[in-house]
């Protein structure tokens, strides 16, 4: 299995697509979303495997980065989002 970076051009949403279908994270202003791929769910695994329902902090940035490299190998740029709508930690 592979997967994609997509980046918004308003660089306010990041999206990581894999080569199943699914969108397994999601990061944008209104929070964060890293779940499992279909192929996983149908075999059982739960959708979510993070998700936060609110404004992202700087803290929740880094939790992002760090889990989809850990998870799917996906490097994210520190600098990949405007972080101006990030809240302080």
């Amino acid at each position: 299995m592979f997967y994609e970076l997509q980046i918004a051009a308003n660089r306010q949403t990041i999206w990581i697509h894999s080569s199943d279908g699914s969108t397994v994270g999601r990061f944008s202003p209104r929070g964060i979303d890293l779940h499992n791929t279909v192929t996983e769910q149908m075999s059982g695994l739960p959708e979510c495997r993070m998700c936060t329902h609110g404004s992202p902090t700087q803290a929740d940035w880094l939790t992002f980065r760090d889990r989809s490299l850990e998870w799917w190998g996906v490097d994210i740029p520190h600098n990949a989002i405007d972080t101006s709508f990030l809240l302080p930690d």
